[in-house]
């Protein structure tokens, strides 16, 4: 099987904007969500927000 990056990063952020929306659908805010699962606010931050991995060329 073959991974091909730009879908792979195009899944990351399907995820990502899932797990946003189910966050919202309950209510709950990202510090709220993050109290409840027992971690900093801004990894939760992190999850809803994927980086893409580039390539810089020089």
């Amino acid at each position: 099987m073959t991974l091909d990056a730009e879908r792979l990063g195009q899944s990351k952020a399907d995820l990502a904007a899932t797990l946003r929306a189910l966050r919202k659908g309950a209510g709950l805010s990202q510090v709220r969500l993050a109290q409840r699962c027992a971690m900093p606010q801004s990894k939760i931050s992190k999850i809803e927000r994927p980086r893409s991995h580039r390539v810089w060329s020089t």
